[in-house]
């Protein structure tokens, strides 16, 4: 089954897998917001993909999202709505280690980019876990 994905999740995903394959050619939209979002969703994708953990990414032109696509569209949603929580969550899933200040930054960055085009995501629901029962440690996160 097959999910739409909102255009701006589209060049988000066209801007990603551009960067995974290095060619950098042909974006569908060219205005000067749309292109700076997918020049900030580059520079993201760019650290991402050198991040260490290989990511499992739709051939170009796919409609269908991966979930590691999932997850980075996810950040994006993140960022937009100021959840740091999911946010950086969300990038030790990608990188597989703990996000550094730039790494968010750069998340940030493309996010607002998107934001300034006008291409918003929901705050994303993320199915956190249950708070420990009584006289159990709690999780903590990785510092």
């Amino acid at each position: 089954m097959t999910q739409t994905i909102e255009s701006g999740a589209q060049l988000a995903l066209h801007a990603m897998r551009r960067a995974s394959l290095r060619d950098g050619t042909s974006c569908p939209v060219n205005t000067e917001k749309v292109v700076a979002a997918q020049l900030a969703m580059r520079a993201f994708a760019q650290i991402l993909l050198e991040g260490g953990r290989k990511l499992h990414l739709g051939e170009v032109g796919a409609l269908e999202a991966t979930p590691d696509e999932r997850t980075m569209l996810n950040v994006l949603s993140s960022a937009q709505n100021d959840d740091r929580e999911a946010l950086v969550a969300a990038l030790r899933w990608l990188l597989g280690r703990e996000p550094s200040d730039g790494m968010i930054e750069c998340a940030r960055s493309a996010a607002f980019a998107f934001a300034a085009v006008g291409w918003t995501w929901g705050k994303p629901e993320v199915k956190r876990a249950p708070e420990p029962l009584y006289g159990m440690k709690p999780v903590r996160a990785v510092e």
